[in-house]
């Protein structure tokens, strides 16, 4: 793997340095196997970090025990995290569903918490707590966890009419986006928040897509990514949600740069760590094997349509895998940015669901899984980031009640 690492030509700089002092701390991790002590082999198998053959294994078991502990119980720190209790349970509960572990005992606590969140003072919208400002992110994460549990229950926990409204109240006048809450700022992660819930919920109506479309597609940047407003740089979390966006809304096909979007994800996955990164310059992090990651599978079917079967999926699906498996998993369970870093909820979220567009990602074959067959994980939808079978049971679910009709 030699050739693959990052080669500072005589120019050494704080990037440089960041980045191979990266790379020394992943090639630890990529040591090959055989070669190692059989003191050191048994000691990891008896982890469960590797197989009898040598295979990296997903150590699930323990990433469960991590997950559902803080069903429970956190520590006094994420006090800090208070205005974000929606995304803490939506990240426990998308990777545990991921681990196929989904605790459906705790559908009705989850229920109760998430529906008093809800504010109706300042204009609707799940906040981060009771009582706190409605915001389209927490919004965003209070209605996906509420679909991926995917009862009757759950999914009428919702008032689409009442969404409905906050989502219009949200739209920006002028430039087709919407802003996060009252007097906030709108660029795309704020539109896709909106469009993907709108979407799954059935509320998609002509007056919430208006102007999206050209919105999203002036904010591509000369490098070929996306950027979170017109003219800033492109950036990882910013280009899923807009090719997520123009996804749903069946305009993919329009993105004006199709080869330049192609040329700039392919070289954010690092050559010799195999994960991504998420803007140009930046080091590898976990995280964006799904931000960046999934936006592959969401362009596979346009690229085909356009120029052939022939097209070959742009993502090294392994080597991403290879990230996750060896680089991400904290050996107690959770997974993390990188080694060196600690683990955390989020990024054990957003590690197993790349680790799923990896193995599921190009709809077209059979899934490709590195290391140990027990490695698969269930199948997310790209576009939304809950369970493939709950996105579109979501969908269904509401598009049998008939044309939404605002009040």
């Amino acid at each position: 793997m030699e050739h693959f690492r990052y080669k500072n030509n005589g120019l050494v700089t704080r990037t440089s340095t960041d980045q191979e002092e990266c790379e020394s701390s992943c090639s630890l991790f990529f040591f090959p196997l055989p070669e190692l002590p059989l003191d050191q082999q048994l000691q990891l198998q008896q982890l469960s970090f590797i197989n009898t053959d040598l295979e990296p294994l997903l150590m699930r078991e323990k990433h469960v025990t991590y997950l559902k502990r803080a069903l429970t119980r956190l520590s006094s720190g994420f006090v800090a995290l208070d205005a974000s209790r929606p995304w803490i349970i939506y990240w426990i509960f998308h990777a545990l569903e991921l681990l196929d572990a989904l605790p459906e005992d705790e559908t009705e606590r989850v229920i109760g918490t998430l529906k008093p969140f809800w504010n109706d003072e300042h204009g609707g919208g799940f906040g981060g707590g009771p009582m706190q400002l409605g915001h389209t992110a927490t919004n965003y994460a209070s209605c996906l966890t509420l679909a991926l549990l995917g009862t009757p229950d759950a999914l009428e926990a919702v008032n689409r009419q009442a969404l409905y409204r906050f989502f219009l109240a949200r739209k920006h006048a002028t430039s087709g986006a919407f802003t996060a809450h009252v007097g906030g700022e709108a660029d795309v992660r704020v539109t896709y928040c909106v469009i993907s819930i709108a979407s799954l919920y059935g509320i998609l109506t002509d007056e919430l897509k208006a102007g999206v479309v050209n919105y999203v597609l002036s904010c591509q940047t000369y490098e070929g990514g996306f950027g979170g407003e017109p003219g800033n740089e492109a950036h990882g979390g910013y280009a899923f949600c807009s090719v997520a966006t123009l996804y749903i809304l069946g305009a993919i096909d329009q993105i004006r740069d199709l080869p330049g979007l192609l040329h700039w994800l392919a070289n954010r996955q690092m050559p010799f760590e195999g994960g991504y990164q998420g803007r140009t310059n930046k080091l590898v992090d976990g995280c964006y094997s799904f931000w960046q990651g999934a936006v592959p599978a969401l362009l596979a079917e346009v690229l085909r349509q356009q120029y052939g079967d022939h097209v070959p999926y742009q993502c090294h699906q392994k080597k991403l895998q290879k990230y996750i498996l060896l680089c991400g998993q904290e050996i107690t369970g959770g997974l993390r940015d990188k080694p060196g870093k600690p683990r955390d909820h989020y990024h054990s979220c957003y590690c197993l669901s790349g680790l799923s567009v990896a193995q599921h990602g190009d709809a077209a074959g059979e899934p490709v899984v590195y290391g140990d067959a027990s490695n698969l994980v269930k199948r997310t939808h790209p576009a939304y980031n809950i369970g493939y079978d709950k996105a579109i049971k979501t969908i269904e679910y509401f598009k049998a009640k008939g044309p939404f009709q605002p009040e």
